[in-house]
Formats: structure tokens, sequence, C-alpha cells
């Protein structure tokens, strides 16, 4: 008889991945590398062009970075094979991505009959499920031919060509992207203000308090940095209202988490570097303690999810 492993869900994977990730980054923040002008149009499906949107930003590039892929575009297994005649070279480690599955659940009583709506129809509600998908960095693959190596080494030229030609200086997106955020700024009822030794969000005020531009190694750390708190600010109660930033001395880690993954995507989105004042040992001391929580991989794809509402409630939809 063959006993077959259980089946570890794709949530539980990710959540492994992230954690191994986090301690192999050796003090290092996983996200504060330079803007690499290859990457200025975000993470892409390699094959049909279409940028990965929300939590996929994050997993994308945990795995870039852990892999030290210079480019971020990825490709399925079968898109590689049938688009480009490529198959991942051996020993390829693939990305985990996944896709929203909503699944509806129809409300019953106690004893088993359809609960009914004010218009007499069958009431449900929808839980939200995640199907997991594998995909591999465009920099693994390998032609199966001659002409098949040939064709994606002249995709990916002309690829980094455009890229390259479409970058804009620094100076402009830093720019760019402070008054992006300004615009945000003008919802706080408290403001933003700055000379303070440290960044932070005061819920009851709302208000974020910074230190001075100057007190900052670079442009991009004290926008990311706002970043940051403006993700916590995001929660407030007349915005999202977020039980973990209503309640952030009990649910503090989820909550940093929240704040720095939505920053990440905030600076994918702005075209900067993600280099906070956090740093890795504090990101693995929180990601620690939401391992050790009850359900830790529900929890992370709480963090995550969150962190894409807080980023678009920041900067807009994407």
């Amino acid at each position: 008889m063959t006993i077959s492993k259980p089946r570890v869900k794709v949530e539980e994977e990710i959540l492994n991945d992230f954690m191994r990730i986090i301690e192999e980054s050796n003090g290092v923040n996983p996200w504060s590398k330079p803007w690499n002008p290859s990457s200025s149009e975000g993470h892409i499906n390699f094959v049909t062009g279409n940028r990965y949107q929300g939590m996929n930003v994050i997993f994308l590039e945990m795995y870039q970075f852990s892999k030290g892929y210079e480019l971020p575009c990825w490709v399925g297994y079968q898109q590689a094979k049938k688009e480009f005649n490529c198959v991942p070279k051996k020993g390829s480690s693939a990305a985990r991505i996944v896709r929203p599955n909503p699944i509806k659940i129809d409300l019953k009583t106690d004893d088993g009959k359809p609960v009914l709506d004010k218009e007499g129809n069958p009431d449900f509600y929808m839980k939200m499920t995640f199907k997991g998908a594998c995909v591999f960095n465009i920099q693994d693959l390998v032609g199966l031919d001659d002409a098949a190596q040939q064709k994606l080494d002249n995709k990916i030229a002309q690829f980094k060509g455009e890229c390259q030609e479409n970058a804009r200086p620094l100076a402009e997106r830093c720019k760019d992207a402070h008054d992006r955020l300004m615009i945000f700024k003008e919802d706080l009822k408290g403001g933003l203000r700055h000379g303070s030794d440290r960044a932070y969000y005061r819920d009851d005020l709302d208000s974020v308090t910074m230190p001075n531009r100057e007190d900052f190694k670079s442009d991009e750390a004290y926008l990311a940095t706002l970043a940051h708190e403006f993700s916590h600010a995001s929660g407030h109660k007349d915005r999202l209202n977020r039980k973990w930033l209503n309640n952030y001395s009990q649910y503090r880690p989820q909550e940093e988490l929240v704040a720095e993954f939505s920053a990440v995507l905030i600076a994918n989105r702005l075209q900067i570097s993600c280099d906070t004042q956090n740093h890795a040992s504090y990101l693995g001391g929180w990601a620690s303690r939401i391992k050790d929580s009850k359900n830790p991989a529900q929890e992370l794809f709480k963090v995550f999810a969150y962190a894409s509402k807080a980023a678009n409630t920041v900067l807009g939809e994407a």
C-alpha cells in the first residue's frame, strides 16, 4: 500500500519560503535594493506582458531578492515551452504566486433549510481562498534548441533596451513619488510633521511625524519610510478601520508587517527603492512572532491582503 503525503497548502508553502528568505538575508533588508532600470515595468508575465498585482508583487520581490535575478520577468512552465520552446534549467526553483478563488457558501438554518434574504432568495456568503501557481524567472530558462535560445535571447535584449530607453532619472522619480504621497497627506486630520528623532503614526491625532529629510541617507529612504507611516494611517477608523491598528498593543507584529509590505508595494509602483528605516532583523522579529501564532500561514496571508489594501488607499487603485 502506498501512503501519499498530505498536500501542503500554497499559503503554507509561501510562509515557509518567506521565513527561509528572511533567515538567510543576514541582516540585509530584502527590499532595499537599488531600483534597476530593467524593472521599470514592475513584475510582469513575459508572455502576456500583464503586470502582477497585489500580494503577488510581494512574493515575486521576495523570490527575486533571494535568487539575485536581474529582471522581474516571469513565465509559467507550459507558457515557456509553448511560446519560446524553452524549459527551466535543471535545478531551477519556481516562484509561487496565488490566484483568488472565491467560493460561494450557502447559508443554512440549524435544521438544514436555506436562509432567505429580503427578496426571498437563498442567502450566501463568499469565502476567499487561493489557488497556487508556479512561475519561473526568464533567467532560468534554456532553449530546447539553438533557434529557441536565440529567440529567447533576442526577446530579453529587446526588453532590456526598451526599459533602458524609457527609464527616468532618480530625481524625477523621487519628485513624482513625493507628489503622489502628498496627495494622501492632505487626508490626514493631524497632518504631517517633521523634526522628530523617529518616524511614527499617531492614530488618536491621525498624524504622521517624521525626522527631517536631511536625517535620512537618501530621498528614497525618506520616501519609503513615509510610505510605511502612511500605510499605518490607512488603517484609521475613517479609512480602512483595520482592527490591527485599532488594537495596536495586541496586534503590533501584524500591523508592523502590514505597513512594511504596503511600503514595498508603494515603492514598487512609484519606481523607487523600498529603503525604509526598518531592517531585516526588525522584519524577522515580527515575522517570527507571526509564525508562532495559532495559524501562521493564514495570518501572513491576512498581512499580505491588508498590505495590498493599504497601498491602494495611500496611492489609489493600481
